[in-house]
Formats: C-alpha cells, sequence, structure tokens
C-alpha cells in the first residue's frame, strides 16, 4: 500500500506565455508535469542557497590563518570594545 504526501499549500506564479511554453515543453521532456519540473528546480536551488548561506569553506591558508588566530587572538580594537559593551538585541519568536 502507497501513501502519497498530503499537499495543503498552494502557490501560484505570474508569468509570460513564452516562458510558460518553454517549462511546459522541459517538463514534457523530463517526462513530469509542469507542477513536478518547476517545483523539483525550485527546491533544488533553494536547498543550494541554504547551504551556501549556512557554511563556510576555507582554503587550506584560511584554516592556517583561523587556526593561528584562535591560538594567538589579537588584543581587541577600540571599536571592538564598543561593540561589545552594546547591550544584547531581544531574541526574535516565531
Amino acid at each position: 500500500m502507497t501513501t502519497a504526501t498530503l499537499k495543503d499549500a498552494r502557490m501560484e506564479l505570474k508569468t509570460t506565455g513564452e516562458t510558460k511554453e518553454l517549462l511546459a515543453k522541459a517538463a514534457a521532456m523530463s517526462g513530469v508535469d509542469m507542477t513536478a519540473f518547476v517545483l523539483g528546480a525550485a527546491v533544488e536551488r533553494a536547498r543550494d542557497v541554504i547551504e551556501d548561506h549556512s557554511s563556510i569553506v576555507l582554503s587550506l591558508a584560511g584554516q592556517r590563518r583561523f587556526a593561528e588566530l584562535m591560538a594567538n587572538p589579537p588584543k581587541p580594537t577600540e571599536a571592538m570594545k564598543k561593540l561589545a559593551a552594546l547591550s544584547d538585541l531581544p531574541e526574535r519568536r516565531g
């Protein structure tokens, strides 16, 4: 027995006729309907964007510099001291 995922959120898009035809043709060539084609590409892109903003990649030289700074941190500048003295912002909820 197969269970389908309940889809309860709706999205609507406005586009040009030319773009719609392009997407429909690409979807047909891929063997999926247009909704699956558009959503598949959008979800993949969304995951890439989130991953890009969720990690930091350092070169080997950058890794060495980071390790050096962690082992021997520089003395704070006046600007850093002023920043550290600021009160914390309230937490956002929801």
